[in-house]
């Protein structure tokens, strides 16, 4: 009864919120946060870039289409950039690598700051919503990381559903060497484009945390799933599930503005001296499960820190 009565209360708190939003209107949403529940903005951006012996950016091509102001300036977000001199047989040289970095706009007492949320690299291709969506359909693909059962998926809350709200969990996987799991931790959790009361939206994602935690737990993956840790038999990964409150609707933050409303993120113990795996709710594109690879290459200083 508790439950019911919340999540009617959330419902009719949230059923006004626009959920068609130009860009302008969804700034607008933006809002100091001071509870558990922060109000932010984020966007995702893939392409690749090449760096010289120095570590210095030479050249960069974003792949997301953009704003023509905002690819100026993550053109030079990406500029400042310097990275660790990447070697073969000892000796400096060029290095191309592909990059993912999550933008997150916050309002200040002029504007907004922009800043970078999280930035991952890789020497693989970073994919868009619609290119994963092709690839979890192609079932030939599927021999490794791949889910070889699992529990019963978590139902989507009644009162978000009439509110007609999305949101997402990320959970971060500790996985055995047979891809039974070992532990598994919520990483961060998010509604998107609404707004509403702190307490509210805090205990709408602390519902869908505890269903996501329960199904995650239950999972099998096959064996060899996810990445090594250096000095560890386990594997590492991450699941994303997306809840999506109306069939065909596009959630997605790739090269769009999306108003989140996201809880702290934390730190699975298995990754605390890992940044490069510190993967959060905006960062995650479709909904398959991510092999979380440490970077292939470093940035020269770091700024990474345990949110």
């Amino acid at each position: 009864m508790i439950k019911r009565s919340m999540m009617t209360g959330l419902a009719l708190a949230l059923l006004a919120s626009p959920l068609a939003m130009t860009r302008a209107e969804e700034l607008k949403l933006v809002t100091n946060s001071h509870g558990l529940t922060e109000t932010v903005m984020t966007m995702r951006i893939r392409g690749d870039l090449t760096f010289g012996p120095d570590g210095m950016v030479k050249e960069h091509h974003i792949a997301t289409r953009l704003d023509p102001d905002v690819a100026k300036n993550v053109g030079k977000i990406i500029a400042n950039w310097k990275f660790q001199p990447y070697l073969q047989d000892g000796v400096a040289v060029n290095a191309k690598t592909y990059f993912q970095l999550t933008l997150a706009a916050r309002p200040n007492t002029t504007g907004y700051d922009i800043s970078v949320d999280n930035r991952r690299f890789s020497d693989q291709r970073y994919l868009s919503e619609d290119e994963l969506g092709k690839q979890e359909s192609d079932h030939s693909k599927c021999v490794m990381n791949c889910i070889v059962s699992q529990p019963r998926l978590p139902g989507y809350p009644m009162g978000l559903s009439m509110a007609n709200v999305s949101g997402a969990v990320m959970v971060h996987l500790y996985l055995n060497p047979d891809g039974s799991v070992a532990d598994a931790v919520i990483a961060q959790s998010a509604l998107y484009n609404i707004r509403g009361r702190d307490k509210l939206l805090d205990d709408a994602r602390k519902l869908l945390e505890r269903d996501v935690l329960r199904f995650a737990r239950g999972l099998k993956m096959a064996p060899a799933s996810g990445s090594p840790l250096v000095g560890d038999n386990h594997l590492v990964g991450a699941l994303p599930i997306i809840f999506n409150a109306r069939e065909g609707v596009r959630i997605d933050n790739d090269g769009k503005w999306r108003l989140e409303q996201r809880g702290a993120r934390n730190i699975a113990p298995w990754f605390v001296n890992d940044p490069d795996r510190w993967i959060g709710v905006s960062d995650a594109a479709g909904r398959g499960f991510v092999a979380m690879k440490s970077d292939q290459v470093k940035l020269v200083a770091s700024d990474a820190k345990a949110p």
